[in-house]
């Protein structure tokens, strides 16, 4: 019998404008030149925050956000000793990018995050944020270690992969004036892929973790059949804002990735047994089809549901950590099939690190089998029996004007 641990282990083992003329940056380490290129100019209107997404975004019937339907996250390692050239040839990338496509899903979104090996190791200093790790007994995540994450997002996926080739090949393509290449300055490591949206999980479901047939309903955005963008279980972008300090109207990221092995969700579990585990045991697949800005499930029920039902609900135990009634996050989750596996690539913005903690413990659920024995770590607990997480990392998203390379010296006048 494949265990959990044996499970998670085994996982874990796979997986322009206002141009200038181009000089060279003399400053040199490890071997590295990095040019001085044109750094352009910036599209008038765009917002201070980076993760500042939301009023780009289509809405539903009911007001609730829809989400971008392609995701890319793009991975680096600074490479060498940065110089402001480094920052330059970041900056004048996005900078293209951004002349080139609406800010908004029917052109392009994107930030760019710094993890605290980027602080600590490149610069020297202290780091923002704290160095992710594993947050149950039940998960053995390796700790991501990169620098540098972008994720761009949008609703045509063969303009991510156009990115994709622009900025790790040089590789043109129509709206692009001129090279966004940065692999000068950034050594890529690793590129994630995936989807959310109606229809995309029901298309892509012929891969491991899924049982054969067509088990993922074809309104679903997600491949565990249930919507979870809902306007009132998002935090706000002002509620996730750092108000003070050098990273001031940026925010942090954390990024999860995480296996799904739905075999038993679908194959074992009848309809009102996956609602249980997904909302509430109160909740009925009834409820769930009347559902409009919230996914509603009565935390305070947690206690009646651990005793009398023995199942409890993953939207009841995230609901526990909210601040004046909102959650403390920003889901911008999607479905993944890197490695021909289904997953998840848990993508959260929140004001501080600490808030996604609270967040994950609170899933946890994990005082509930002292008071029911049916309940366990994964067991009737919410949807922790069909999630593995495989990677996470923490990250750092500084305001717009600070993206590139923050706090190296030198990287103000190199961007004037």
């Amino acid at each position: 019998m494949l265990t959990r641990r044996r499970f998670l282990i085994g996982a874990g083992g796979l997986a322009g404008s206002g141009a200038v003329a181009v000089a060279v940056d003399r400053e040199v380490a490890s071997g590295t030149t990095v040019p001085l290129v044109p750094l352009g100019s910036q599209p008038h209107g765009l917002p201070v925050r980076q993760h500042a997404w939301d009023a780009t975004l289509n809405r539903d019937a009911h007001g609730n956000p829809i989400a971008p339907r392609f995701d890319r996250l793009f991975l680096f390692d600074v490479s060498g000793k940065p110089t402001p050239a480094h920052a330059r040839m970041l900056e004048a990338a996005l900078r293209t990018l951004e002349r080139a496509f609406k800010w908004g899903p029917s052109g392009l979104l994107f930030t760019a995050g710094w993890g605290p090996a980027y602080f600590e190791q490149v610069l020297g200093v202290s780091t923002p944020i704290p160095t992710a790790r594993s947050l149950s007994d039940f998960e053995l995540p390796s700790i991501d270690h990169y620098h540098l994450c972008l994720h761009f997002a949008c609703d045509d996926d063969s303009r991510l992969s156009a990115v994709e080739g622009a900025l790790l090949h040089g590789e043109r393509f129509a709206g692009i004036d001129g090279s966004v290449k940065v692999t000068e300055a950034l050594r890529w490591r690793e590129t994630r892929t995936g989807f959310v949206g109606t229809g995309l999980p029901a298309a892509n479901q012929n891969v491991g973790g899924i049982p054969p047939g067509k088990h993922v309903p074809a309104s679903s955005p997600l491949y565990m059949g249930f919507k979870s963008g809902f306007l009132k279980n998002q935090a706000t972008e002002d509620d996730v804002t750092i108000a003070h300090g050098p990273f001031a109207q940026g925010t942090t990221l954390q990024v999860s990735y995480m296996r799904l092995r739905l075999d038993s969700w679908y194959q074992e579990l009848s309809e009102r047994e996956r609602v249980a585990r997904m909302y509430s045991p109160e909740t009925t697949v009834a409820d769930v089809a009347r559902f409009t800005t919230d996914a509603e499930s009565n935390p305070g029920q947690l206690g009646q549901a651990i005793k009398r039902y023995g199942v409890i609900g993953h939207s009841q135990t995230n609901a526990r950590a909210r601040r004046n009634g909102r959650p403390l996050i920003i889901r911008r989750d999607f479905n993944t099939v890197d490695g021909g596996q289904a997953g998840l690539h848990f993508v959260s913005v929140q004001r501080s690190i600490e808030d996604f903690v609270k967040t994950r413990t609170a899933m946890n659920a994990s005082h509930a089998q002292l008071q029911n024995p049916a309940i366990t770590d994964t067991v009737n607990n919410g949807i922790n029996d069909f999630i593995f997480v495989l990677k996470r990392a923490n990250y750092i998203l500084p305001a717009r004007a600070q993206r590139s390379f923050p706090l190296l010296p030198g990287r103000a006048k190199a961007l004037e």
